[in-house]
């Protein structure tokens, strides 16, 4: 019969003292992989008491595959005392010497720098980094494949540290994400081929554009790339037969960005560049793109080649109009997308003369972000409406911004809107409209219940103070048989992406 491992434990049986139970211990019996799929759901101060219960635990804890050093203490360790923060770093050395060689799937590090500024004699606590490097050498070591970093340092007096190059050398990764600033990532070595099929890296320095080509040349496997806040480059070119995704997110940028990016595969690109002074200027090869987001200051430098695979497009440009000589041309390449989100830029700067106009005729979902509806937003609208005759799922959303113009928002009444005999009003079931301040969209409203054959639901969002709405639409002649909701809003933004 096989033995079962038992726990001994004293308890007191009622009127009899002190008397010995037999527990099993059911945990020791469980195949070494569930044991451990157990274990990757804790943090390592759970594995810390684990490895005190038993020795057997403690091989267990110590082959966990998954290793993550996060969540030591409530308050976090920002503000932990040098001495504490000392030995809880000791600790973590002495948990990965004990480890030894053992195979390691993934790694987790949050880690806080010291920031207490009130202390009278330097913080020793700089030292952290040099250890931080080890455990990450330590899991490369380990053949980790999944390595997730966030850590913060504040030693803004130092040098920027050399973020480990033994991560891109490494055979077994997978999947590298890293927040770290005031962290150097260095070009690897053009001679290791790397298996890397995620890379997010966020707030480091890039030292230079080289590490763009080591990409495209050492990177037969990376599927999904994320530049966010990304330091000190300029110019990204990435050439790749394997990658999926490609996202660059950056917000107030001081010069020029350059960024080309080509691939066979590549099915979503988001390129997010808000309030940044100076454009970014893409380029795109990517004929099988099925979603794609521009956002920001990109302006006239849009190149995005043929796009006859799109299914999903958001193009928020910055509120400059004046300087959008593309917008147009860029729409126009849209023929094939199904969901359409754009902001009032853009379809100011798209549609300047009402003469114009991109035929859309697959979208089926259409989102207008926009401020007030004022008498120059109309024309605009109406000409992107005309384009769209297949057009689904309406939605149109108050997006308030300082720039809101003060111009008039009553000068179009129902009789404007019958007169532009728009296709899309016959085939539309689906419409949210936002209101803002004066009468263009209370009108539109209008138009929509009693001209939309099909329509099966339509939401009326009204701002507090314009309490009135209801009462305007409410007499309404409605020619189906929608459900028509009434909602007071503050203000929303409630975009696809």
């Amino acid at each position: 019969m096989e033995q079962k491992r038992m726990l001994l434990a004293t308890g007191s049986c009622e009127g009899e003292g002190p008397c010995t139970v037999n527990m099993i211990d059911r945990f020791s019996n469980l195949p070494e992989g569930v044991f451990h799929h157990i274990l990757s759901k804790f943090g390592i101060k759970d594995l810390a008491r684990f490895c005190c219960v038993s020795k057997r635990w403690r091989e267990l804890c110590l082959s966990s595959p998954s290793v993550e050093f996060c969540g030591f203490s409530e308050d976090g360790i920002m503000d932990m005392a040098c001495e504490l923060r000392l030995k809880l770093v000791n600790a973590l050395d002495r948990f990965l010497l004990s480890r030894g060689d053992n195979e390691m799937k993934s790694f987790v590090l949050f880690w806080d720098g010291h920031s207490d500024e009130e202390l009278d004699e330097a913080c020793f606590c700089v030292n952290e980094n040099f250890r931080i490097i080890t455990w990450i050498q330590n899991a490369v070591r380990c053949k980790v494949e999944k390595v997730y970093l966030d850590v913060t340092f504040f030693d803004y007096e130092g040098e920027p540290l050399a973020f480990p190059s033994c991560v891109f050398r490494s055979a077994s990764l997978r999947s590298v994400v890293v927040n770290m600033p005031r962290t150097v990532v260095k070009t690897p070595s053009f001679t290791f081929s790397s298996n890397i099929e995620k890379l997010h890296l966020s707030d480091v320095v890039i030292q230079d554009e080289g590490f763009f080509e080591w990409i495209s040349y050492s990177c037969k496997s990376l599927k999904d790339v994320t530049l966010s806040a990304v330091r000190e480059i300029h110019s990204i070119t990435i050439e790749s037969s394997s990658l999926e995704k490609f996202y660059f997110i950056n917000y107030e940028v001081d010069e020029t960005c350059h960024i080309n990016i080509s691939g066979e595969k590549l099915e979503e690109i988001n390129v997010r560049c808000n309030h940044s002074p100076s454009s970014t200027i893409l380029k795109i090869v990517a004929p099988n793109v099925k979603h794609l987001l521009l956002e920001g200051n990109v302006k006239n430098h849009l190149n995005l080649g043929e796009l006859k695979c799109l299914e999903q497009a958001a193009i928020l440009m910055e509120p400059i109009v004046d300087e959008f000589n593309k917008v147009f041309e860029v729409l126009s390449s849209l023929c094939s997308v199904e969901v359409l989100v754009l902001n009032e830029a853009t379809i100011q700067a798209a549609y300047r003369e009402e003469c114009m106009q991109a035929q859309l005729d697959e979208i089926w979902y259409l989102q207008m972000n926009i401020g007030s509806f004022t008498d120059d937003l109309v024309p605009a609208v109406v000409s992107l409406l005309r384009g769209t005759p297949n057009l689904c799922t309406l939605y149109m959303c108050y997006e308030p911004t300082s720039l809101d113009p003060k111009s008039n928002a009553s000068g179009f009444d129902m009789e404007y809107w019958k007169k532009q005999n728009l296709d899309f009003i016959s085939q539309v079931q689906d419409v949210t409209i936002e209101l803002s301040a004066g009468f263009n969209g209370i009108e539109l409203a209008r138009y929509v219940l009693e001209h939309a054959e099909s329509l099966e639901k339509m939401v009326i969002r009204y701002l507090t103070r314009e309490s009135n709405v209801r009462r305007k639409l409410k007499n309404s002649n409605m020619i189906s048989n929608a459900a028509v909701t009434f909602e007071k809003y503050e203000s929303s933004v409630n975009p696809l992406w």
